[in-house]
């Protein structure tokens, strides 16, 4: 699949399957290059989290080595690469002469691997369907990781989907940075709540009350690279705070429910236009409340409620109220039990009906631990659907926000709407994606005005 029919591919696809369209792979052997059955990384992306996961990575098999990387910025590359020398040692990086950067390096990077060889794809999300795209339809077999979310917008979605349709045909395995699936104690308890422990499951909460991500504007920078320098801020980097902040509780309560949404309605937006430090929020696309109610085909519910407004109460959880009592559970949970009753805000005296007794583990080094564990055992490994169903269900979300519109899933899963309609071809040098009003603000997503397209 050239660079050039691509993206027609994709946009001649169906839904979220495209086998028709997709050409036929023979299954590469997937043997590990060199004598010594090294498995190479290329890391791609090395932001905050890409340098977690590189390390994860590292470690969750010692017969590796970082070997090519690529980032926007060579600065933060090169910077990067020495991080990974100090925790892991020389003897772990052969990358010198193999560290890309702009926005299109991740082709130069994963160019570089052989077959069975891995991608760590933690670029900022908007970034993910065009690099998950590129390895999976490489002519090589190039496992990957990709961290979540899978998209900001439904286009992408589809052609994450599609491409991934390719990785399955090939026999890559994928692993999928939804970690909160492989906290054991967490993985223990959804399985209780769908074992009865719980009741019958009635509704689900999904909270996130916190500060605001600040902003860090360099001199000198471009909007678009101040933009891809503060991700969290803006919506084409991060699909917005709902689709990315808020995406581990939503799977966790879906997982809980064996369910995902079919339509929502809500609001939400920016009702402070200051934060703690005086800068003007509409330097940022950072919403800083919404409340979202989400229906299942059954009538059950999934009730969304986030606020990022400084100096006011915090609470981050996913909580699962059955006819038995309710669970706390979920990101921002580091025990969860099931409880007598239903108030959560403060459970140091509420009745302990269950709770697990897996030993507590890194689940981010695990989600690479069972990925390598996979690869080198040769056997099936693809964590790509339920990552996109909580994707879709967070853009569901976001936009019954945004619009202040009852939304079916049918509704959100028919849009066009493109954070980067040029992705393909952005580079470091290029115009924002974001849009900007005629004072020069950024604009957000305004229920009553803003419409689905």
């Amino acid at each position: 699949m050239g660079s050039v029919s691509r993206r027609s591919f994709i946009k001649s696809s169906g839904l979220f399957t495209a086998a028709a369209a997709i050409p036929s792979f023979t299954s590469t052997p997937r043997v590990h290059a060199g004598e010594d059955n090294t498995i190479k990384i290329a890391w791609i992306g090395c932001g905050g989290r890409g340098n977690g996961a590189i390390r994860q990575a590292l470690n969750a098999d010692p017969n590796t080595k970082l070997y090519a990387v690529a980032d926007a910025f060579e600065k933060r590359a090169n910077s990067a690469v020495q991080g990974v020398i100090d925790t892991h040692g020389e003897e772990r990086v052969d990358c010198k002469d193999r560290i890309f950067h702009d926005l299109n390096g991740y082709q130069q990077a994963i160019d570089c691997l052989d077959d069975g060889d891995v991608v760590v794809l933690t670029t900022p999300q908007g970034f993910r369907p065009i690099t998950f795209e590129y390895a999976a339809t490489h002519k090589k077999h190039i496992n990957i990781f990709a961290e979540k979310p899978l998209g900001v917008d439904i286009p992408g979605l589809k052609r994450l989907a599609a491409a991934n349709e390719v990785a399955k045909q090939k026999g890559i395995q994928v692993g999928v940075g939804l970690n909160n699936r492989h906290y054991l104690r967490t993985e223990e308890t959804v399985n209780a709540i769908r074992d009865g422990k719980l009741g019958d499951v009635l509704t689900t909460w999904v909270y996130r009350l916190q500060g605001p991500h600040m902003l860090n504007l360099h001199e000198g920078y471009t909007d678009l690279q101040n933009e891809i320098s503060n991700i969290f801020c803006f919506d084409w980097t991060s699909g917005g705070f709902i689709v990315d902040a808020l995406i581990h509780n939503i799977d966790i309560c879906c997982w809980s429910m064996d369910d995902y949404p079919i339509a929502a309605f809500g609001s939400g937006g920016r009702i402070c236009n200051m934060h703690d430090q005086g800068q003007r929020r509409m330097q940022d696309q950072l919403i800083d409340c919404g409340a979202i109610e989400f229906i299942f085909k059954d009538g059950r519910r999934m009730n969304l409620h986030t606020r990022t407004i400084p100096n006011c109460w915090g609470m981050f959880q996913a909580n699962v109220q059955g006819t038995k009592g309710c669970a706390q559970v979920g990101e921002g949970v580091g025990d969860p039990a099931i409880y007598e009753g239903t108030e959560m805000r403060d459970v140091r005296n509420r009745k302990v009906l269950w709770k697990p007794e897996s030993e507590s583990n890194d689940s981010y080094q695990t989600e690479h631990d069972l990925l390598f564990k996979a690869i080198r055992e040769n056997k099936p490994w693809n964590e790509v659907q339920y990552a996109i169903d909580a994707t879709r269900t967070a853009i569901l979300g976001r936009t019954a926000m945004e619009t202040g519109d009852y939304v079916t899933m049918d509704d959100v899963m028919n849009s066009t709407r493109e954070l980067v309609p040029n992705i393909d071809d952005l580079r470091l040098d290029s115009p924002s994606p974001a849009k900007r009003d005629q004072n020069g603000n950024y604009e957000i997503g305004e229920p009553g005005v803003t419409k689905l397209v």
